[in-house]
């Protein structure tokens, strides 16, 4: 039932009341006025239509006047209808309202995972969690996964007297992010953590707010399953939109050495934002811009080890493949971002694939990151606050630390391992240990050129001196000027998967 249809059916059941009422003040107005009448008061007039009403008919009580055997003979004909409205509306009532707020009640105590909407990404998200309930607010029919729905607002739900026995999580997932952002700053200083759709910035929104975007979480899901090969590749990306330039930057910093990036269209505002990037020292890839059309560069399609087609618009990417498929020669692997149709491309993007509980919550990324910042933070010569102190800038580039794991993990395998398996990470970690001085020198200038990337991502350049508010940084320098004691830094990161086996293990 919809929220319209609701809210009809209260106000037929309000009318349905109102008709009976006025009918028994009716009846006895015109009974009263006999001195031998049955039916001179209120109770009696009630009991006697609940009595006919019922289909009873005792016969103790019965209308004398003409105008009161009318109204006893509408009480008569409508007796079906009005019964079968008290029964709908008491029916209503219970399934509607009544009963999923006791199913509620009964799991107070668990782990609420409150969707403000119910759509496809919320759908999709809510078939991966599996340690607590789901509740849909604003409907009053959850999805066929189950769940339980309640046809009020999150702010109503998180205000009942029973919200707050357990841990409460809420998903704002409406495909208007501004109307996210205002749901998730409404939830300042409430014990419930906001997952929050948008593209805004973290530090615009309460500290009890995570946010995500669909080009991050596809960017994620696509370089997790589709990683790099750890000798490095050249990577061809048709378009230019929000999900390209996601893909990117979440190319760019899970990157080994050696990789190659095509981009075809206008980045000429991609390239503005991040000015400082050609100045990031140890630069260990190669972008190569074609503001030209794609189709005018065969060459490139012949030599790329992949395209990906990643425009915004599906089908547009998916009128592009049927030309590629058609009319050019690509040897390398075809991706897109569209309906599947084709064989021999595999096609990334869809709601169900990319809103899942580690993509969205990051809950595993996040505890690796959480290791990587305590890891440091021993090792450090000076005071480095805890991981709830950070600020956000500080704990996206641990994350991002935590998203190149894989990429170490492949580099000291020389192998396209899919995953950080226990099994993985205790054999990249004895690789490590045992290592040479000379590929000691290799990791760490590996990730000094990483963690320099990051920065230069978002425009922090070299200066003497650190200063935050400049985004400036005496460490944004090549590992060959580094001393000793900053070079030691850069093995943090490889000598975390000793731990991770360990964890992971235990996981």
């Amino acid at each position: 039932m919809t929220i319209n249809g609701g809210k009809k059916l209260k106000r037929l059941i309000a009318a349905g009341i109102g008709v009976y009422l006025l009918m028994l003040v009716l009846l006895v107005a015109l009974e009263s006025p006999r001195e031998d009448a049955t039916i001179d008061t209120l109770p009696k007039a009630v009991w006697y239509s609940l009595v006919t009403l019922s289909s009873v008919g005792y016969g103790d009580m019965i209308p004398l006047t003409p105008g009161g055997r009318i109204v006893g003979g509408a009480f008569v004909i409508m007796s079906a209808g009005l019964l079968a409205l008290l029964v709908g509306g008491i029916y209503a009532a219970v399934t509607g309202s009544l009963y999923p707020r006791f199913r509620l009640w009964r799991r107070r105590r668990e782990r609420w995972y409150v969707f403000a909407q119910d759509n496809a990404a919320a759908r999709a998200l809510s078939a991966g969690l599996n340690d607590g309930v789901s509740v849909f607010c604003g409907v009053t029919a959850a999805p066929a996964q189950g769940g339980i729905a309640l046809d009020v607002s999150p702010e109503a739900l998180l205000g009942l007297p029973y919200a707050s026995e357990g841990p409460r999580v809420l998903f704002a997932m409406d495909e208007d992010v501004s109307a996210n952002e205002r749901l998730a700053a409404a939830m300042k200083d409430k014990p419930v953590t906001v997952y929050c759709r948008g593209d805004g910035l973290d530090e615009a929104l309460p500290d009890n707010v995570v946010l995500f975007g669909d080009g991050e979480c596809a960017a994620r899901l696509y370089w997790q399953t589709r990683p790099w090969h750890f000798s490095g590749e050249r990577a061809a990306l048709i378009g230019c939109g929000r999900f390209a330039r996601a893909l990117l930057l979440q190319g760019l910093l899970t990157a080994p050495p050696g990789c190659t990036f095509d981009l075809f269209g206008d980045w000429s505002g991609w390239r503005a934002v991040h000015a400082a990037l050609p100045e990031a020292p140890d630069q260990q890839f190669k972008l190569n811009f074609h503001p030209e059309d794609w189709r005018a560069c065969p060459d490139i399609l012949l030599t790329a080890d992949r395209v990906t087609l990643c425009g915004d618009d599906p089908e547009a990417n998916r009128a592009a493949l049927d030309l590629i498929k058609r009319y050019y020669v690509v040897p390398g692997a075809l991706h897109a971002r569209c309906p599947q149709g084709l064989r021999d491309v595999w096609y990334f993007g869809d709601a169900r694939s990319i809103f899942t509980p580690e993509l969205v919550m990051k809950q595993a990324l996040s505890a690796r990151a959480r290791q990587l910042h305590e890891r440091y933070r021993q090792s450090a010569d000076y005071d480095v606050p805890p991981w709830e102190a950070l600020p956000e800038f500080l704990k996206r580039s641990n994350l991002a630390s935590a998203d190149h794991l894989l990429t170490k993990l492949r580099l000291l395998l020389q192998e396209d391992v899919p995953a950080l398996t226990p099994e993985a990470c205790r054999r990249a970690a004895e690789v490590y240990e045992s290592a040479s001085p000379d590929m000691v020198e290799r990791c760490r200038t590996i990730e000094h050129a990483r963690w320099c990337l990051f920065h230069a991502l978002y425009n922090w350049r070299y200066a003497p001196t650190r200063d935050n508010a400049l985004r400036r940084h005496p460490m944004l320098v090549p590992y060959a000027e580094l001393d000793e004691a900053e070079r030691r830094k850069d093995d943090n990161a490889w000598l975390l998967f000793r731990a991770l086996a360990e964890s992971e293990e235990a996981r």
